[in-house]
C-alpha cells in the first residue's frame, strides 16, 4: 500500500486548497459587489422617479448613489476580465469607505441650517458603512474583514471630525454621571448637539464586529480545511479498504498503528499471459484489459471486506484481517476468491460474445502470521504486509499456472474455516481437491495444497 512522496502530496493538496480559497474569495467578493451594485442602481432609479429633491441636492444625492454603485460594478467586472492582484480587494475596500465618507461630508455641508450634521451623525449614520463589512465577510478572508473594519473606523473618524468642526454643531466630550442624566437628555434634545463620546462608542462597536466577523470567517476556513482533509483521508483509505471500514479508519489519528505481528489471510490474483497479449495488441487495448480486470477483482475484494494492499501490473495482493483480525478472515478470503472466479468467468463469456480472446487467471490463498506497518522515509513511505504467509500465498498463485488450475488454497485456510464457529456454506470448500504436500519455489517446507480446476 504505497504512499509515495507523501509529504509532497500533502503539500500539493494544501496548495490546491489555498487556490480554492483564493477562488472562493474572488467569487464571494464578486457576488457581494454585484448584488450591492444592483441594489444601488435600483435605488438610483427610484430616486430619479420619486425623490422630492430638486436642483443641486438631487443631483448630489443621485451622483453619490451612482458612484457607490459604479465602484461595486467595477469590483465585479475587473476579476471577470482576469484583473485581480492580491492587493486589489484591500484597495477597493479603502476606496469604498473613503467614498462613503466623502458622500457624508459633502451631503452634510448641503443640508443647511435646518438639519445640523450632529443630528445625522449621532443617529446611526455609521450603519451605512456596515455594508462593507458584510461584503468583506463574503471573501473568506479574515485579514480583509479586519482591514475593512479599520477602514470603516478611519472613514467614520473623518466624518465625525468634519461634523465636530462644523459651525452648526455643538460638540462636547462628556460622559454624564447618573445625576447628570437629565441634563444630558436636555442637551441631547438639541439637534445640533453632538457628544464626541458617541464616536468612541461607534468605533468600539465597529471594532468588536470586525474582530468577531474575522474570527467567524477564520473558523469557517478551518472547518473547510478539516472537511477537505477528512475527505482526502477517506479517499485515500477507500483506495485500499472496503467502504464499511473507511469510516472507522478515517476516525483514527493513526489508522494503522505501530508495526506489529498479527494473523491474516492473504490472496494473490494474477492475469496470465498478459505479456503475450500486450505484444500482440495496441497499448490502449492492453490498458483497457488491465482496467477491466482490476475493476472486477477489486470490487470483489471490497465486497468481501478485504484490503487492497498492492496492484502489480497484471496482478494484485489483498489481505483479510488487516488492519484488525477477525474470526472469519480465511472464510472471507476464500469467498472472495470464488466470487472472483464467477465474475471473471462472466467477463470471459462477455468477451467471447464480443469476439475477443479469452483470458486466464490464477488465485492463491494462504493464512498465518504477518508483520504490518509503515516502511520507507519521510518523503516516500508505504504501508506493507510482509512475512512468510505473504510469500507462500504468492507461490500458491504461481503454482496454479504450473498445475493448470484456477485456484490453489493452503490447508491452513481450510483449518481456519473449520475453527470458525460461524456457519459457512458447504460449497465454500466442497469441490476443492486435495493434492497433498507440494514443494513451493523459494520455500524450504512443503505446503499441503487444495485446488480448484
Amino acid at each position: 500500500m504505497v504512499r509515495s512522496d507523501e509529504g509532497s502530496a500533502s503539500d500539493r493538496a494544501k496548495a490546491r486548497l489555498s487556490s480554492a480559497f483564493r477562488e472562493e474569495e474572488r467569487s464571494g467578493l464578486m457576488i457581494a459587489a454585484l448584488v450591492r451594485a444592483m441594489i444601488l442602481f435600483a435605488a438610483a432609479f427610484y430616486l430619479a422617479l420619486q425623490s422630492s429633491l430638486t436642483g443641486l441636492p438631487f443631483w448630489g444625492l443621485l451622483g453619490s448613489v451612482l458612484s457607490l454603485a459604479m465602484l461595486g460594478l467595477l469590483q465585479y467586472l475587473l476579476p471577470r476580465f482576469g484583473i485581480n492582484p492580491p492587493w486589489q480587494k484591500f484597495l477597493f475596500m479603502a476606496l469604498d469607505c473613503a467614498t462613503m465618507a466623502m458622500i457624508f461630508m459633502t451631503e452634510l455641508s448641503r443640508l443647511g441650517t435646518n438639519v445640523p450634521p450632529g443630528m445625522i451623525i449621532r443617529d446611526g449614520g455609521i450603519l451605512f458603512f456596515s455594508v462593507f463589512l458584510v461584503q468583506a465577510a463574503f471573501s473568506f478572508s479574515p485579514s480583509l474583514v479586519l482591514w475593512t473594519g479599520g477602514c470603516v473606523i478611519a472613514a467614520w473618524t473623518a466624518v465625525m471630525l468634519d461634523a465636530v468642526y462644523d459651525p452648526r454643531t455643538t460638540a462636547e466630550w462628556w460622559t454624564p454621571s447618573l445625576e447628570q442624566i437629565p441634563l444630558y437628555l436636555q442637551k441631547y434634545s438639541n439637534p445640533a448637539y453632538l457628544p464626541i463620546s458617541k464616536w468612541f462608542f461607534d468605533v468600539f462597536c465597529t471594532g468588536l464586529v470586525a474582530i468577531g466577523l474575522s474570527f467567524a470567517v477564520a473558523r469557517q476556513r478551518r472547518l473547510v480545511v478539516a472537511m477537505a482533509e477528512n475527505a482526502r483521508a477517506r479517499a485515500n483509505l477507500a483506495r485500499y479498504f472496503s467502504p464499511m471500514l473507511v469510516d472507522a479508519m478515517a476516525a483514527r489519528d493513526d489508522p494503522f498503528g505501530q508495526v506489529r505481528r498479527q494473523h491474516a489471510a492473504v490472496l494473490f490474483a494474477d492475469l496470465r499471459d498478459f505479456t503475450t497479449f500486450a505484444e500482440a495488441n495496441t497499448p490502449e487495448r492492453a490498458m483497457e484489459l488491465l482496467r477491466e480486470y482490476h475493476a472486477i477483482t477489486e470490487d470483489e475484494v471490497f465486497a468481501a471486506g478485504g484490503t487492497l494492499d498492492n496492484i502489480m501490473g497484471d496482478g494484485l495482493m489483498a489481505t483479510f484481517g488487516v488492519p484488525e483480525p477477525t474470526g472469519d478472515d480465511a472464510a472471507r478470503a476464500l469467498a472472495c476468491a470464488r466470487s472472483m472466479l464467477v465474475a471473471l468467468d462472466r467477463w470471459n463469456a462477455e468477451r467471447r460474445r464480443a469476439g475477443g480472446p479469452m483470458v486466464r487467471y490464477g488465485i492463491g490463498i494462504h493464512c498465518g502470521p504477518v508483520v504490518l506497518g509503515d516502511v520507507g522515509s519521510e518523503r516516500s513511505s508505504a504501508f506493507v504486509v510482509v512475512g512468510d504467509t505473504v510469500n507462500t500465498a504468492s507461490r500458491l498463485q504461481a503454482l496454479t499456472k504450473e498445475l493448470g488450475v484456477r485456484l490453489a488454497v493452503s490447508a491452513q485456510i481450510l483449518q481456519a474455516i473449520e475453527r470458525d464457529p460461524t456457519p459457512k456454506p458447504a460449497k465454500l470448500i466442497e469441490d476443492l481437491h486435495a493434492l497433498g504436500e507440494q514443494r513451493l519455489r523459494g520455500r524450504e517446507g512443503a505446503v499441503e495444497v487444495h485446488v480448484l480446476a
